[in-house]
């Protein structure tokens, strides 16, 4: 009978092109390791099909500014290595994060040999991100926060390349046309005219998937395709003159920043829809723009919808008598504080939605509230607080999974959780998250959190299958 190694190194007996193949699929860091594991593998990584260079890597924000200096020159000697040892002759994906907010500045022909270097290898999904780690989300919304990179032309037509990122780069849109296979488009902190814009639109006919992050001097967004599918406009300044969607083919959209105009057609395809206007510092009655909105995206499955909207839904004119017609959505996610304000517009979607089936409730006590609802509505009748209670189909007959996450215990959240266990007889997963942050003193509030979501297992719940999980 024979001996069988149960010991045996499965790896040894593999060819190195295996082997790169294995690695690639490993994240960057973690391919980067395994030239450790033997002198076989020393240079076994640079044949990795993914090449992910990020200054993070190397450079430590909090030393100070000179010995930041040091650990950004290692990183570009590292980058230069892996250019001069680089095995393959294609690269499915290749990000490059380099900040220029700080010096040395003279890496910035450096960092055109790596973009070239990209380039020549038919890179298929390129990902250049120069901007700030540190820069704030609600600053630099106006102006240009920083000299942008330059980005270099490319020499020829790129018809390998399917995906492109660019984050705080100045580029010339006339480039775009050299870009035959593009299929994603990510731009943030850039400069982008309206008619820029436009133009790169025409240029880039076959996107599947824009996304707009923190653009300034974008006036209008008017899009038109057969083909794009994923659309992401995030908190990009102006936009006075609004919206524009005609894109019968739209999957998914997602929205932050303030109310707009939105001008929308033949959405009937959309699958998810992220309505964030928590950028918005004033009040102002927009229930019937937000309320237009919803009906537009009627036909969506998972919609996540924003605290502001929560407060402001209620002050439409065809609040409550008007619902829109969301009888898809099967996931709702409320970005929410929980507070009483919120009441009114959390009713709303809970009697808009009879077929949901899984409810996230998101909580962070930092959203704004506004003191002004804009309704006449008594929160003291409200059926959260009121023993006069209003079942809603779903909570009655589909409501699934509510995923809890931010949990500290407090009475308007306990208030809320308490209806729908005592009246969502369908119910068989709720999953409680307890915040994490520090309390006002700075002292560990974890587990006085805890605490408190052990008490809702001793609450009256009308389904007898409810799995209740405190994480």
């Amino acid at each position: 009978m024979p001996h069988h190694n149960k010991n045996i190194d499965m790896f040894s007996q593999l060819t190195n092109p295996i082997i790169i193949i294995i690695i690639s699929f490993l994240p960057f860091k973690d391919a980067v390791k395994t030239s450790v594991l033997s002198k076989r593998w020393r240079h076994l990584w640079y044949g990795t099909t993914t090449i992910d260079l990020d200054q993070a890597f190397f450079v430590d924000p909090n030393e100070d500014s000179s010995i930041r200096s040091v650990q950004r020159n290692s990183f570009i000697e590292f980058s230069k290595r892996l250019i001069q040892y680089y095995s393959r002759p294609t690269i499915a994906k290749f990000h490059l994060a380099f900040s220029l907010s700080e010096p040395p500045q003279s890496n910035v022909t450096d960092l055109q040999e790596l973009i070239h270097f990209a380039i020549s290898h038919k890179v298929k999904a390129l990902d250049l991100d120069f901007s700030n780690p540190t820069w704030d989300e609600q600053s630099h919304t106006h102006h240009c926060p920083v000299e942008l990179y330059e980005l270099p032309d490319w020499a020829d037509d790129d018809d390998d390349l399917e995906s492109l990122k660019l984050f705080s780069c100045n580029f010339r849109v006339s480039e775009f046309n050299k870009f035959g296979a593009l299929k994603s488009l990510s731009l943030g902190w850039v400069k982008l005219p309206t008619s820029s814009f436009k133009s790169l639109l025409l240029s880039c006919v076959f996107l599947e998937s824009l996304s707009l992050k923190k653009c300034w001097d974008l006036e209008s967004v008017e899009i038109r395709s057969q083909r794009l599918m994923t659309l992401v406009i995030d908190k990009c300044s102006s936009l006075e003159n609004g919206v524009v969607i005609d894109v019968p083919n739209l999957r998914v959209f997602k929205y932050c920043g303030p109310v707009v105009y939105f001008v929308t057609e033949y959405l009937n395809g959309i699958v998810e829809a992220d309505l964030d206007f928590g950028i918005e510092v004033e009040f102002n009655e927009h229930g019937d723009v937000l309320h237009q909105l919803l009906m537009d995206v009627w036909c969506v499955r998972i919609l996540s919808v924003c605290s502001y909207m929560l407060q402001v839904i209620p002050s439409s004119e065809e609040y409550p008598s008007m619902k829109p017609p969301l009888n898809g959505v099967k996931h709702m996610i409320l970005k929410t504080a929980l507070h009483a304000h919120e009441y009114h517009g959390i009713s709303f979607f809970l009697s808009s939605c009879p077929n949901l089936e899984t409810l996230t409730i998101d909580i962070d006590p930092a959203r704004r509230i506004f003191p002004e609802r804009g309704t006449h509505l008594n929160l003291y009748e409200h059926e959260f607080l009121s023993k006069y209670i209003m079942v809603y189909r779903c909570v009655e007959r589909s409501l699934k999974v509510v995923e809890i996450k931010g949990f500290k215990g407090a009475i308007n959240e306990v208030v809320v959780i308490n209806y729908l266990l005592s009246y969502g007889p369908a119910l068989e997963r709720m999953s409680i998250t307890v915040a994490k942050e520090l309390g006002p003193g700075g002292q560990h509030m974890e587990e006085s959190y805890r605490q408190q979501a052990h008490k809702i297992l001793k609450f009256r719940r009308a389904s007898k299958t409810l799995n209740i999980m405190i994480n």
